[in-house]
């Protein structure tokens, strides 16, 4: 009873402070004490290439804090809508202070990585989630280690080396970097300044713009034998672009028996040859129906409609996007895997229609 009398006072104070929820008006005399997201200030920005930005935040006092290597999902306000992104963390984790940052590139078209590299002030306000990702080493972590990273997907391995750094030191890494030229190389000069204070930590950049004369700028089981030599003897931990991953994946089946490959998509990796034929979709809590055309994921359909559903990683991990399925059918986009079952959970991130579909959404 008490619990139900809370929650009706609540309510009433909501439709006494119409249009906004109480909430919100709390939010603004106190943004960081929001009792329905993790708000966080942004204390600064700073630029690391011309498309990429470090965004310095402080958390409200429910961050929980993170383990280098992990991503956080990202709430940014644009011209009155809420956006959900997720970006990972490439600060060394603090959570006494709820001091975190992310690092973010700028991509063609992209309105989230855009506003926050572009236009995202000192004094904003972002909305977190808590922490998630299992890209992180082991706590006991002995082996020798080899990060082969392409673009932003140094961002996770940022974090990594930054807290090894700050704690026991860096030690036996090795750090194969892709950028499209030194103007783009997020973190550059860090980086060898690192490689310079740490003796046994070795780092190369490699830049697609310019192919060398010994093999090209694509990563082979030949560029891996002449930059690391022992590379079958590490544990490696790659983030990049789908290219880069599954080439790695191919030498890792060809050459390595013994040692694990960690991998950290920022992209939804799609299974081949996937014919879906689409169709309409009802969203039936908005009563709004759209097109599917069977190659767009649901979340984009139900985005390009007008509506805002909960999304976070936007490639499969994180099911913030869960939403169940009414009638009809969907495929995912990773495996081809159909579900059909009224009630089913599905992660309209990685699904696309396969006929008429109704979505509680």
């Amino acid at each position: 009873m008490f619990t139900r009398i809370r929650q009706g006072v609540g309510g009433f104070s909501n439709i006494l402070s119409s249009p906004l929820p109480i909430e919100s008006y709390l939010g603004l005399i106190s943004p960081l004490r929001s009792s329905t997201s993790i708000p966080a200030r942004i204390q600064g920005v700073i630029l690391e290439t011309p498309r990429a930005a470090t965004v310095m935040l402080k958390a409200g006092p429910r961050w929980r804090g993170h383990r280098a290597g992990q991503w956080v999902g990202v709430g940014v306000d644009i011209n009155g809508v809420r956006h959900r992104r997720s970006y990972s963390i490439t600060s060394v984790p603090s959570p006494q202070s709820g001091l975190i940052s992310i690092t973010v590139q700028a991509t063609p078209g992209g309105l989230v990585s855009n506003h926050l590299v572009r236009d995202a002030q000192v004094g904003d306000t972002l909305y977190l989630e808590p922490a998630s990702g299992d890209f992180v080493l082991p706590d006991s972590c002995q082996d020798p280690v080899l990060f082969i990273t392409a673009g932003s997907g140094i961002t996770p391995v940022m974090g990594i080396l930054r807290t090894m750094a700050a704690t026991n030191g860096i030690g036996d890494v090795f750090l194969i970097h892709h950028a499209p030229d030194p103007t783009e190389s997020i973190f550059s000069r860090e980086l060898s300044e690192m490689a310079r204070r740490f003796s046994r930590f070795r780092y190369v950049e490699v830049f697609t713009r310019f192919p060398s004369r010994s093999g090209g700028n694509h990563i082979s089981e030949t560029r891996l034998d002449e930059m690391c030599p022992d590379w079958t003897k590490r544990s490696t931990w790659a983030c990049g672009p789908t290219s880069l991953l599954c080439a790695l994946t191919q030498a890792w089946e060809t050459r390595v028996q013994d040692r694990p490959l960690n991998l950290e998509r920022f992209t939804l990796a799609r299974t081949e040859n996937l014919e879906v034929q689409g169709g309409r979709v009802r969203f039936t809590k908005s009563a709004i129906e759209a097109v599917s055309d069977g190659r767009s994921p649901l979340l984009h359909v139900a985005e390009s409609a007008g509506l805002i559903p909960p999304s976070g990683c936007r490639m499969g991990i994180c099911h913030t996007c869960d939403s169940r399925l009414v009638s009809g059918t969907v495929r995912d986009l990773r495996d081809g895997r159909t579900q059909c079952d009224p009630g089913d959970r599905v992660q309209i991130c990685v699904s696309v229609a396969a006929g008429d579909v109704e979505l509680e959404v």
